[in-house]
């Protein structure tokens, strides 16, 4: 398999879940109490309304057991949390079967 073709193939097993999972690691890890940098497009364009305000305090403040200031700041962190990592199990189980088909794979 040339070094191409490689690439692709990692790219292919592995990017989703790398940036699923590195997106929501850095929502956990984040302060939610502070009212820091915002990564919102909307308002960094100079809106003043950003539909997603509040989403990273609130996957935050889920893995740190307020439950009803997670919902307070925003509806839609809690099914994202069970969303994202649904997803990332699921890419899992892809990426076994696909690797499991690639080595008893007949040789002709």
């Amino acid at each position: 398999m040339k070094f191409a073709e490689k690439t692709r193939y990692f790219f292919f097993l592995h990017f989703e879940w790398i940036v699923l999972s590195a997106a929501l690691l850095l929502m956990i890890f984040i302060n939610p109490y502070s009212a820091g940098y915002s990564f919102c497009l909307a308002e960094l364009a100079g809106i003043g309304f950003c539909p997603g305000e509040g989403f990273g305090r609130s996957v935050a403040l889920l893995f740190r057991g307020d439950v009803a200031a997670s919902f307070a700041f925003h509806p839609a962190g809690i099914p994202a949390v069970f969303i994202l990592i649904s997803r990332i199990i699921r890419i899992f189980n892809r990426n076994k079967k696909i690797t499991e088909e690639k080595l008893y794979e007949p040789r002709v």
